[in-house]
């Protein structure tokens, strides 16, 4: 997919389904209408009394739960078509148009408490179906446009106070949905009902080094995992199943004991310590951000120490609670890259570019909310291109042109003994290089620095500039480390250091800019795994049309699926790539390399049996191009997870490689200076 493509919408994981309950407008019957409950409705405060009593009798409350249709139907006559004022509870708004009966309905919108829906804001000649969904528990007033004009020409204060509740339905409309770059996002944060949140956890994933930092330090603050995996993604950008503190929460009046409440300061919703592990919350959370823990394997004393010993239940529920107790979250503290940052739900739309990342994808293109040091990154860039500057100009002029270097100019200063030896200025073993080893080792250590800071952040700075540091201090290591060996590579342990270190600078660069890069961040060219199923499917639909007959499309397809299944085995020699778990990381590169073009051979030889296959007349070349663009999804859908894989275990590589290397260090040091002893 090119940048210009519009993004596709997100993979979710299966979330709890809708409330039961009839899904038409009918679903609940309208409640009584009081002046009481009309004069409490900003929109109707400056209607008399009079008129409040005559409305109520034209005036329906409609309760729905979430999941059930609050209206659904074609447009109707402008004077009978219904009006809803929202009082609690989001609903998505959904229109069908066009002339395919078959189109689905589009997300269009959504209203917010004290929003009005008007027919005329969305339907048009086009218009076939309009639809209004509870996005959670809400209630609505519902009237008709002709009650509405009445009340808008007899009353300007209600005139004023309509057009206000129908002002932001419209600019957001406006802003969002109608806008090139926005609209799917919109629909994305519709879709996924993030418009109540209290707040939202965002990672992102182009710029995340799946370090597992976040989930380590939920652990270690509250003894259970308390952010969660991946809830949807749009792009690159994943929200996590995480507690979004709902405006309207449907698990908080599940709990038949009282153990879940508002936080008095916060407002956020804990868990008491004395939770009997009911479940009733976990099944009641739509999300999927409670989950339940088995009491025997937690550490009551340290991380529930208000917990009663009368209390009962062998589990207990827990969910993100923010941090509440604490001065910083713990997750997104402990990430090292700006991944992971909060935002308050009302603000979401404000934060669209950082769901548009796949587009440009990197920090410097689109910043994160918790943002990097810059101008640490900047004072050690400029000082390690210095150092490299001189360093190369110091031991390469020591070769070549040994009276323009330092060491000759320190010497005329008075600030060296001894001049360069004429013989070999600059060799393995002299006090100049042992010097570059020594500054050299020290920045090596200084890269542990990322350690203490993981303890310590943010207290003595954000894990960012933990990071910028422990990448910086490698790349000031490695590069004394060169040139201490003044080009000289003959002993055993003192090459065996060498290599290590090297071993360990490649592979925390790979690791650190290239492998999360490259494979996840494509620009654009990483499809939603729920996308690609769609556009799969509609290329079968495609196929199907080309042939004769639709059996024979479905035949060729089969056929088609089949090559690609023994292509993928005898590229593989087993199991197609999405059965690699157990196979070693250089057997599945490999694979991944060389699966392809199999593929591509057995999809081009297909194209000779077309015509006697029952495909239309000089269609085969459509049908090929179809069959080969069907081949490429599926081999994205398998490397997509295949490479998340790849990432999550090449980080334990940097680390062993930075083990040895330390290891080999001392080793080198030691035997330098049993050498130096000895002589």
């Amino acid at each position: 997919m090119s940048q210009d493509e519009t993004p596709s919408p997100p993979e979710k994981v299966k979330k709890a389904p809708p409330k039961k309950g009839k899904k038409g407008a009918e679903a609940a019957a309208p409640a009584p209408v009081t002046v009481e409950l009309l004069r409490a409705v900003p929109l109707f405060r400056a209607i008399d009394e009079a008129l409040l009593t005559r409305l109520c009798e034209r005036v329906s409350l409609l309760s729905r739960e979430r999941g059930e249709r609050l209206h659904e139907g074609p447009p109707v006559a402008d004077d009978v078509s219904p009006v809803f004022v929202v009082l609690e509870g989001d609903v998505a708004v959904e229109r069908a148009a066009g002339p395919d009966a078959t189109a689905p309905l589009e997300t269009m919108n959504y209203l917010r408490p004290g929003e009005a829906w008007v027919q005329k804001l969305f339907a048009d000649e086009h218009t076939r179906t309009l639809r209004l969904t509870a996005m959670v528990p809400m209630r609505a007033l519902q009237l008709t446009y002709g009650d509405i004009n009445a009340l808008l020409k007899r009353n300007a204060p209600f005139r004023d106070d309509f057009s206000a509740a129908i002002r932001d339905v419209t600019e957001r409309q406006v802003t969002h949905f109608d806008n090139e770059f926005q609209k799917d996002i919109a629909k994305f944060f519709v879709e996924q009902r993030l418009t109540f949140a209290g707040r939202v956890k965002v990672k992102r994933m182009d710029i995340c080094i799946e370090c597992d930092g976040c989930y380590d330090a939920c652990r270690t603050r509250h003894g259970t995992d308390r952010l969660g995996s991946s809830e949807v993604k749009f792009g690159l950008t994943e929200i996590p199943a995480n507690c979004h503190n709902c405006g309207v929460p449907e698990c908080l009046d599940k709990c038949k004991f009282g153990h879940l409440s508002r936080h008095p300061e916060t407002n956020e919703i804990i868990i008491d310590h004395n939770c009997v592990g009911c479940t009733a919350c976990a099944k009641g959370c739509s999300f999927g951000s409670i989950r339940m823990h088995t009491l025997a394997e937690l550490d009551l004393a340290k991380y529930f120490p208000n917990r009663s010993p009368d209390a009962k239940g062998k589990n207990i529920a827990q969910k993100c609670d923010n941090c509440s107790d604490f001065g910083d979250q713990a997750c997104v503290t402990a990430c090292p890259t700006g991944a992971l940052f909060q935002v308050d739900g009302s603000r979401l739309f404000d934060y669209w570019q950082q769901f548009a990342v796949h587009t440009a994808p990197g920090q410097a293109a689109t910043a994160s909310p918790e943002r990097h040091p810059v101008a640490w990154r900047w004072f050690f860039a400029i000082f390690t291109a210095l150092n490299a500057l001189l360093l190369t100009w110091e031991c390469f002029g020591r070769l070549l042109f040994p009276e323009l270097t330092f060491g000759t100019l320190f010497h005329a200063w008075g600030l060296t003994a001894q001049p360069l030896d004429p013989v070999a200025p600059f060799r393995a073993g002299d006090w100049f290089s042992h010097g570059l080893g020594y500054v050299g080792g020290a920045f090596l250590l200084a890269t542990q620095l990322y350690r203490l800071g993981r303890r310590f952040a943010p207290r003595y700075g954000s894990m960012q500039f933990w990071m910028e540091t422990h990448v910086w201090f490698g790349v000031l290591g490695g590069l004394y480390g060169f040139f201490h060996t003044a080009f000289v590579f003959s002993g055993v342990v003192s090459t065996m250091a060498f290599l290590t270190m090297v071993a360990a600078l490649v592979t925390g660069f790979v690791g650190r800019y290239i492998l999360y890069l490259v494979p996840r961040s494509g620009a654009g060219t990483q499809l939603e795994l729920k996308d690609l199923e769609r556009r799969m499917a509609a290329l079968d639909r495609e196929m199907e049309q080309l042939f004769e007959s639709p059996r024979a499309g479905m035949t060729a397809i089969t056929h088609m699926r089949s090559v690609v299944a023994g292509a993928a085995t005898a590229a593989r020699g087993q199991a197609p790539l999405d059965g690699a778990a157990r196979e070693s990381l250089l057997r599945g590169l490999l694979a991944v390399a060389g699966e392809d073009q199999v593929v591509r051979k057995r999809i081009e030889a297909l194209g000779a049996h077309l015509e006697a296959g029952g495909v239309r007349a000089g269609k085969a070349g459509e049908v090929l191009a179809l069959m080969q663009e069907q081949v490429r999804l599926e081999r994205s859908v398998k490397r997509h997870a295949f490479f998340g894989r790849l990432l999550k275990r090449y980080r334990t590589v940097h680390v062993i490689a930075s083990n040895i290397m330390f290891g080999a260090l001392l080793l080198h040091i030691v035997v330098s200076l049993a050498f130096a002893v000895g002589n």
